[in-house]
């Protein structure tokens, strides 16, 4: 005959209803349940925003050329035909040159590092804006968003703009270009321009990659000649 095996005692705990219910004690079955009510919650019931956690603590300062650091593009750079750009020394502190065979370039530091102009290395202006085009605005961060107008001017087409620019920075993640697989800003824009009493509207998306604090890739939905994509940095 095996015995009976002894009844389980059954006791109350009385918890004084001061005690704060985070330091409540639970038994073993309350935790359990907890765990598996907390687990099964959809996602889609929680008032979330649609980044990753990783997109939401990432931000990226502004970046500072050095002379000598080289970037290569697949093809042209804001409509110019050349696709290796050394940055110089330059003699103006507020501007970052950067020159190609016969073209330079000069970026604005007080302007975000945005592009100002575009020039020969003789002096003659292809293309300016005033005071800079804005597609950039540090420091870089899921969901900042920015607004600014400019005047643009490009000696190529005889032709000059009052621009409006709105961009917001939409995702933090992947994207493959010639440089490689990195990790990159999405950044989309919507240009209103305004020529004599003519309107109209570009978009775009930029993608920069703070490991190589770089724009690694520009494409412009209406305009292909201003699409670029980096192929290699080097310092």
């Amino acid at each position: 005959m095996h015995s009976a095996a002894p009844a389980r005692e059954s006791r109350e705990i009385a918890i004084p209803m001061n005690v704060p219910f985070a330091k409540r004690p639970f038994d073993r079955v309350s935790m359990l349940l907890l765990v598996f009510v907390t687990s099964t919650v959809a996602a889609n019931d929680l008032d979330l925003p649609d980044v990753s956690l990783v997109a939401a603590a990432t931000e990226a300062g502004m970046p500072e050329p050095s002379p000598g650091e080289v970037h290569e593009f697949t093809g042209s750079v804001a409509t110019i035909p050349c696709s290796r750009w050394e940055v110089l020394e330059s003699s103006d502190p507020a501007l970052v040159e950067s020159a190609c065979g016969d073209y330079r370039m000069y970026f604005k530091r007080e302007e975000q590092m945005n592009l100002h102009r575009v020039t020969t290395a003789d002096g003659k202006e292809l293309v300016r804006f005033d005071p800079a085009y804005p597609s950039l605005r540090f420091p870089l961060a899921v969901g900042k968003q920015w607004r600014k107008a400019y005047a643009g001017h490009s000696l190529l087409e005889d032709i000059a703009w009052q621009g409006d620019v709105s961009c917001e920075v939409a995702d933090f993640a992947k994207v493959s270009v010639a440089a490689g697989d990195l990790d990159a800003f999405r950044i989309e824009c919507k240009d209103r321009w305004k020529v004599a009493d003519a309107e109209s509207s570009v978009t775009s998306t930029t993608w920069y990659a703070p490991a190589l604090e770089a724009v690694v890739k520009s494409v412009n939905y209406e305009d292909p000649r201003w699409n670029t994509e980096l192929k290699r940095v080097s310092r």
